[in-house]
């Protein structure tokens, strides 16, 4: 394994020569300007290297997969096509890692942004503000009929015992875009967005997942690029759309569906560790030779499958016992460490949600002393 991290060009609050400065090996990026479903040209790639000083680009967080394809258009050939040649253009530029996601609609998604701790700020997620947004803010078609009666009575004392501040923050938390995420939406457009899916049941979802890979991954294979698909942020479905990414079984499925070692995934042990039935070191020891990029992070569990994101040593995630089974891979494997608290001088500048600096040189810091250490017990 070996150290990078995120940058997202240069609108990211954090400068290159910041991150030049840190103790990595590689830099997690993309071009997050360009259209979804446009062909990445050679030049933009070589801007982003060139934008990049001498720093390596160690992974493409993400290239992103178009709804057309997620929903099988008609437009998904040409869409499929644009893909192949995006990652012939990456690897003609030396660069051979390439992470997405297939999770329709919306990217990660958290309902509060600042939710205190001790010595800094988190995010948190999936608690009963998001049922109280998707039944009496979105007002979706139904959505009662998803939840269990207990959670909905709660979900509608949540709701009314909210203020109207905490309406707009979970709405605007909810469909302007995270980092990373290629779309923002209003209200009305959002609900746009997500009516074709409500006639695409989650085995017909996997099967266009399963067209994607089938068209994808011979070109990957034949450039040399390894693919990772990243799990669902979070493990479970949000507002009805659904979720095929997201345990162990999921990730098992998605091996099977081209098995070739271009095809392989991204372990997230926020993701992934956010649901207590995911068995994270299982999950590595039993997939590692298909473990082609890692993000790092913790959470702590709470209940109506909702978490907060805690210290990346200190969550429900056993970091050590993953890390451990990663050590043992034959490759030298890019991880990142994923989000970070708001400390210090990061409480004075305008950085992305959970993308802080020294909160994830915190992380960092605290990651590769966990590496060093357990790579010395190995050798001794």
């Amino acid at each position: 394994m070996y150290p990078t991290w995120r940058w997202y060009g240069p609108k990211d609050p954090i400068t290159i020569d910041e991150v030049s400065a840190l103790d990595i090996r590689g830099v997690v990026t993309a071009l997050h300007h360009i259209e979804n479903g446009a062909v990445w040209s050679r030049e933009e790639i070589r801007q982003r290297k060139k934008e990049l000083k001498e720093m390596p680009w160690s992974v493409v967080e993400s290239v992103p997969v178009h709804e057309g394809i997620k929903q099988n258009s008609e437009a998904a050939p040409k869409l499929l096509e644009n893909y192949r040649q995006s990652l012939q253009n990456l690897a003609a530029e030396g660069i051979t890692t390439v992470c997405y996601n297939f999770m329709p609609v919306l990217d990660w998604t958290r309902t509060r942004l600042a939710v205190p701790v001790p010595g800094g700020t988190t995010v948190a997620l999936r608690g009963l503000d998001l049922l109280a947004f998707d039944l009496f803010i979105l007002n979706r078609p139904h959505a009662a009929e998803d939840y269990p009666a207990e959670l909905v009575e709660l979900a509608t004392d949540h709701f009314e015992d909210m203020s109207e501040a905490d309406k707009q923050e979970v709405t605007d938390n909810m469909l302007k875009g995270l980092p990373g995420s290629e779309e923002s939406f209003e209200l009305a457009t959002f609900k746009q967005a997500i009516e074709p899916y409500r006639h695409i049941s989650s085995v017909e979802f996997k099967e266009n997942l399963q067209r994607f890979l089938e068209a994808i991954v011979p070109t990957a294979a034949k450039e040399g690029i390894k693919l990772t698909v990243h799990p669902d942020d979070p493990p479970w479905p949000v507002v009805g759309l659904p979720r095929i990414v997201s345990t162990r079984d999921d990730l098992k499925d998605i091996l099977a569906m081209v098995d070739d070692q271009a095809s392989g995934i991204c372990l997230c042990t926020g993701s992934l560790g956010s649901r207590a039935d995911n068995d994270l070191p299982g999950m590595a020891r039993e997939f590692l030779d298909r473990i082609h990029f890692v993000h790092l992070r913790n959470v702590a569990r709470a209940p109506h499958e909702s978490f907060r994101e805690s210290g990346h040593l200190q969550g429900d995630v056993n970091m050590a016992d993953v890390m451990g089974e990663l050590l043992k891979a034959k490759v030298d494997v890019p991880y990142r460490p994923d989000h970070g608290f708001t400390l210090f001088d990061d409480r004075k500048r305008e950085t992305y949600p959970g993308y802080s600096l020294y909160g994830r040189m915190r992380g960092l810091a605290e990651l590769e002393g966990l590496r060093a250490g357990l790579s010395a017990t190995a050798r001794g």
